[in-house]
């Protein structure tokens, strides 16, 4: 069983490039992430708890039609080592809830806000119960961000033009802190 909670976190910003990952997002999940490069996170998330977050993002392709680059997008997301993959470093894998039209966008610039905490990340035991619980952490995440103060977020000035993310971030960690947990639990 997994349990689901809304623990609001940060709310951390990021802004790095979209780099190339494992290439299992869209290939073998059909979950296609915009993986970030780790130099914009990599001594932010060190005492990190590894799990799935929800947040905000934007990407600034011109390749992109404009309502692509233009809006901001809700986001579900991984950070961590991926166990059931092993994973040989660390990531921050963003799936962003909009059709991109089959598009990439690699080497682009993406604005990341992550604002609360789904669940810790976990190993299961086929492929298919991978892809059950990806979906239904997509699900909840949608919801989480439709509710304040989470949804606030997307307005944040953050994601205005030429903003970068304030130094002090830089200088957090990312923690689940001590609140009442809103559940969900899935079979």
């Amino acid at each position: 069983m997994v349990v689901r909670v809304c623990h609001p976190v940060g709310p951390f910003r990021f802004m790095g490039k979209v780099v190339m990952g494992f290439q299992r997002g869209s290939k073998q999940l059909g979950w296609p992430t915009a993986n970030l490069d780790p130099a914009a996170f990599e001594h932010v998330l060190d005492a990190a708890e590894e799990g799935v977050y929800v947040g905000w993002a934007t990407v600034s392709d011109v390749r992109l039609p404009e309502a692509s680059r233009t809006s901001v997008h809700k986001a579900v997301l991984s950070i961590g080592w991926n166990p059931f993959y092993q994973n040989s470093e660390r990531t921050v894998e963003a799936f962003l809830c909009h059709d991109f039209g089959g598009r990439d966008f690699y080497d682009t610039q993406m604005k990341l806000i992550i604002c609360a905490f789904l669940r810790p990340q976990a190993s299961f035991a086929t492929l298919e119960a991978l892809k059950e619980v990806i979906a239904a952490d997509v699900e909840y995440g949608i919801k989480v961000l439709d509710q304040p103060p989470q949804i606030d977020l997307s307005a944040d000035p953050f994601f205005s033009d030429g903003n970068e993310p304030p130094t002090q971030v830089s200088h957090h960690t990312l923690t689940q802190p001590d609140s009442s947990p809103r559940h969900d639990r899935v079979a």
